[in-house]
């Protein structure tokens, strides 16, 4: 054995070896790097280390039969012919801690490596969770290439009736509306978009609307291939008869080309026509594209009506004007002018359940606005028939986030937290986007207590650009010690702009038990609450834990953990009562924190 170590280093086995290993392992480190940006297969480090792993017996039979000399490479000679075996020298040392240098960083590779037994089980659940199934698909929006670019609201009313199409097909996951949308003008490619996407398939396409004709261009594209599936352009006179054929068209081929690749059925889908005038449905598009950024709804309201005059049956317009209503002053917009804004609301949901008595978000408008006149205005009602006709419209369209996002109001005001949270959770999965609805999340989240859970979100909202400035939750900056922020939003134009005395609101959330009748009743003379709603209910947000009774409540706050004063109040009784909550609490249960006491009264901790 001695013997054959001596002729492995007189033939410089070893130092060929050492040398081999080095060199292949920069090999594949540099083939790892640059493999994604010089466009190399996904197989591409796999193949190197095979031909590595195959090159290195041949190396080694060469270091053994072959010697480099002056005059080239040589048979070795004999170990009679040979001289003694060289001594080693610096550069065998080096060899040495290169080798050493590369194995340690190899087994740390090795070590950390996703996929070991030693990562967690949550870890790789993400893993599994970030592989897109096969049955998914992105909707992204239809590029305007109308003459005067003056059309993407139209583009994308197209682009968002074969989304809601698609989302009717069993096996099919559909990403949400506002996670497609945000890729609107990316310049990336598809299959980039489908990797943030997390989703196999991608529609894309483009509308050109030029006088009264209309080109439709829509291709399905398998982003792991990069292969279009299916592609078509439409040319059609433009009227609303064609504008839903296409739609059908569309969508019916993208079913049968995923059919033929996956496993889902391919059932014939109806695309209902909401109008037969195609002016209605481009006021009607331009309406809905500001409700769903929640601007300019005074402007909305106004295409509507235009929309509902021209066609007096587009069902569609009249549910989505009773919406507007419904949420206008609560995003700061004032009431229709001359009017009562709640009649109006209730008119308009009327109208839509007398043209569809089935329709979804009429029966979500009515029950949401009883439910803010209980709350807001303290008028008696029922808690119950409210929840009951969200949860019919929740079934009815469970792909409305509106819906489910009033859905979890209604949960949060009666305590039902659980509740509350999984819905806000279902409306954030349906638009990811969907501010109103991320904001609900976090702020539930602190009401249970989960406080760094919520600041976490509230934070990664505010960096995604999806909070309401007008919106926060003072509770969590002070039991976080965020104090800058919460004296930022305490002098917020709709909170206490302008207050002496912000500082020591914020030292009185400190000791919420405490006597704070005089900072609140300075507070409440600095901002009289009876101007506008909606700034009284953010004042009420700030003020609640000071003890203020006499505001609007948000449903969140009432069960605050900062708010158990308030929770003791006559007020808060009242309101428990009149809403029909206790009714519904002896029928269903009582919230965790609140107890029967006798037969007709209650205590909440």
């Amino acid at each position: 054995m001695l013997g054959l170590i001596a002729e492995l280093r007189r033939r410089s086995v070893f130092r060929v070896a050492a040398a081999y290993l080095v060199v292949a392992w920069l090999i594949m480190q540099v083939v790892a790097t640059i493999g994604t940006a010089a466009g190399l297969p996904d197989w591409a480090d796999s193949l190197a280390l095979v031909l590595l792993l195959a090159g290195f017996p041949v190396i080694l039979f060469i270091a053994w039969a072959f010697e480099l000399s002056p005059d080239g490479l040589k048979r070795t000679g004999s170990a009679a012919e040979a001289s003694q075996v060289p001594a080693a020298g610096m550069p065998d040392y080096a060899l040495i801690g290169a080798l050493v240098i590369v194995a340690v960083i190899a087994g740390s590779q090795m070590l950390t490596r996703p996929g070991q037994s030693e990562m967690p089980t949550a870890d790789a659940g993400a893993i599994a969770d970030g592989i897109p199934s096969d049955n998914s698909i992105a909707v992204l929006p239809f590029l305007d290439l109308s003459p005067a670019g003056d059309q993407q609201y139209f583009s994308d009313g197209i682009s968002e009736e074969i989304l809601n199409v698609l989302v009717r097909i069993e096996g099919l996951d559909v990403t949400s509306r506002t996670s497609a949308f945000q890729y609107r003008s990316d310049t990336m490619g598809v299959p980039e978009i489908a990797e943030r996407l997390r989703v196999r398939h991608v529609l894309e396409g483009s509308v050109r609307r030029s006088g009264n004709t209309i080109r439709i261009t829509a291709q399905l594209i398998d982003a792991r291939t990069d292969v279009h599936l299916w592609s078509q352009t439409y040319d059609q006179s433009l009227t609303a008869e064609n504008l839903f054929a296409i739609q059908d068209e569309i969508a019916n081929a993208i079913v049968r080309a995923l059919s033929e690749v996956l496993d889902i059925q391919a059932p014939e889908i109806a695309v209902a026509p909401l109008t037969d005038n195609v002016d209605a449905y481009d006021l009607y598009l331009q309406a809905r594209d500001l409700f769903h950024r929640r601007t300019d709804l005074d402007v909305a309201a106004d295409l509507l009506a235009q929309a509902v005059g021209q066609s007096p049956d587009f069902t569609a317009a009249w549910a989505l004007r009773a919406a507007i209503s419904n949420v206008r002053e609560s995003h700061g917009y004032a009431p229709e002018a001359g009017v009562d804004q709640a009649a109006l609301t209730e008119s308009y949901a009327r109208q839509t359940l007398a043209l569809d008595p089935d329709n979804a978000l009429a029966i979500a408008v009515r029950a949401s606005h009883r439910s803010q006149r209980m709350i807001f205005q303290r008028e008696p009602g029922d808690i119950g028939s409210v929840l009951t006709d969200l949860n019919r419209a929740a079934a009815l369209n469970p792909h409305d986030a509106t819906i489910q996002n009033w859905l979890g109001m209604g949960r949060l005001f009666i305590g039902d937290l659980d509740g509350a949270l999984s819905s806000f959770q279902t409306c954030v999965q349906i638009e990811a986007r969907y501010g109103a609805c991320a904001e609900n999340y976090y702020d539930t989240l602190a009401v249970m207590g989960r406080t760094d859970e919520a600041l976490a979100a509230m934070e990664a909202n505010l960096a995604n650009g999806l909070s309401n400035p007008n919106w926060i939750n003072f509770a969590v900056l002070a039991e976080k010690d965020e104090r800058l922020a919460f004296l930022i939003s305490a002098n917020h134009p709709w909170v206490l702009p302008g207050f002496q005395r912000v500082g020591d609101i914020y030292d009185a959330y400190q000791t919420p038990d405490a006597d704070h009748s005089e900072l609140l009743r300075e507070a409440l003379d600095h901002m009289p609450p009876g101007d506008r709603d909606h700034p009284a209910l953010m004042l009420s947000l700030l003020l609640m834990p000071l003890g203020a009774e006499d505001l609007p409540v948000w449903p969140g706050s009432i069960w605050q953990p900062i708010a158990s004063r308030y929770r003791q109040t006559p007020t808060f009784h009242q309101l428990i009562r009149s809403s029909g909550t206790l009714d519904y609490w002896r029928e269903h249960g009582f919230p965790d924190i609140c107890r029967p006491v006798g037969a007709d009264d209650f205590t909440c901790d």
